[in-house]
């Protein structure tokens, strides 16, 4: 009789789990399930990024000559990418004298394009800072993005700028295994063979067709690490309840949050509800990528990649700069933040090394960051202050340059 009942409560609750699951899905797409593996490509999405934003070396790339919107909340920020593929100079001058290259903190999503720490910068100068920044790259990215760049003879500083989380991104050849629903995110990645950096492609070609996805995903869950650290020990899948209780603060934190504000079994949310549920991913995500850092070959890897920069930089009589652009929910989780200082630390014995952490954990962040669903970028202020910043941080060490 006992067993009768242990078996019906274990049967109801593996029902009910499973249909509470499936429906905060429709208002929370990150509870993932075995669909999600092979997410359904919608042709004509899929086609507009081949042409908009693809590229074959790089992943994605912002199209030269084109315009585009960024937001805050309901405000829309446009900003221009000029025929060259830099984005737009409030006024160009003769020169330019620096050129950066990374991720959005770079490109400086949600300010106009007279307010990026980069023009913040050259505003009174008589030389231009060209901007190549471009959302959610690696430092792998960055780095390949200036390798192929042709920059013009009197650029005498090259920057790549990242957010700590990069140490999974110049890992990950598929972002939806790190970033659930980032289906068109393939790019490529370096590997460590015999010690030795091996530059593995774009899986991902300009004449792929939608019913070839199915192969590419395939052989990308063997070699993308994240399928099995991040994707499959978060997908849900029969029983329920054990993949429940596998991540079970973070799913009941997010189901109390929608039971909370009576989302659950209601199709409306607004968009500070979506901000607010998307930060509890972002929390767990930097987290956890903080936690890279200690990881022998995660290390190896990046550092590599920033040596094999450093070369180039040198060979083309660059001086190359990096610069750690710390997201709002970095310097939140104080107690790992020096993880990842630590690293950057000891590297910069080899190459010039900014990092921002120190300084901004001194500042008022509510006031430089705009505190979104995508980790917080800097708003006009902070570009003014982070500005401020690297100036004279690169002036220390080379005020006759500049």
């Amino acid at each position: 009789m006992l067993l009768l009942k242990i078996i019906f409560i274990t049967i109801t609750l593996e029902l009910l789990i499973q249909l509470i699951i499936r429906r905060a899905k429709k208002n929370f797409p990150w509870f993932i399930n075995e669909n999600d593996l092979y997410p359904i490509f919608n042709e004509k999405k899929f086609q507009l990024f081949l042409k908009n934003s693809f590229h074959k070396k790089l992943g994605w790339i912002r199209k030269y000559n084109s315009e585009g919107f960024d937001s805050i909340r309901k405000k829309k920020i446009r900003f221009k990418i000029s025929k060259e593929g830099y984005r737009s100079l409030t006024k160009k001058k003769k020169r330019s004298l620096i050129a950066t290259f990374g991720d959005s903190y770079v490109f400086a999503r949600q300010v106009k394009d007279n307010e990026t720490w980069q023009e913040q910068i050259s505003k009174n100068k008589p030389y231009n800072i060209l901007n190549y920044g471009v959302g959610n790259y690696g430092f792998d990215q960055g780095y390949l993005r200036y390798k192929i760049t042709k920059l013009n003879k009197n650029i005498k500083f090259v920057i790549i700028g990242f957010v700590p989380e990069t140490i999974c991104r110049i890992q990950s050849e598929w972002k939806h295994f790190i970033e659930f629903g980032n289906i068109h995110g393939f790019k490529p990645k370096f590997i460590l063979k015999k010690n030795k950096l091996v530059l593995k492609p774009n899986p991902l070609k300009k004449n792929t067709k939608i019913n070839q996805l199915k192969n590419i995903i395939k052989k990308t869950q063997l070699s993308d690490r994240f399928y099995k650290e991040r994707f499959k020990k978060n997908i849900f899948e029969f029983p329920y309840m054990y993949c429940f209780l596998r991540n079970f603060k973070f799913n009941l934190n997010i189901l109390l949050y929608l039971l909370t504000n009576k989302l659950l079994f209601s199709n409306k949310q607004t968009n500070l509800l979506s901000e607010k549920l998307f930060s509890i991913v972002v929390k767990r995500n930097i987290r956890e990528a903080h936690k890279y850092y200690n990881d022998n070959y995660s290390k190896e890897l990046f550092n590599k990649i920033i040596m094999k920069f450093k070369k180039l930089a040198i060979t083309r009589k660059h001086i190359p700069i990096i610069i750690i652009f710390p997201q709002l929910m970095d310097l939140k989780l104080k107690r790992t933040t020096k993880i990842y200082q630590n690293f950057f630390k000891e590297v910069s014995k080899d190459v010039h090394i900014i990092d921002l952490t120190s300084f901004l954990l001194k500042k008022n962040l509510k006031k430089i960051y705009t505190n979104d669903k995508y980790g917080g970028h800097f708003s006009k202020l902070g570009n003014k202050i982070i500005s401020k910043i690297i100036f004279t941080e690169i002036k220390k060490k080379h005020i006759k340059i500049l």
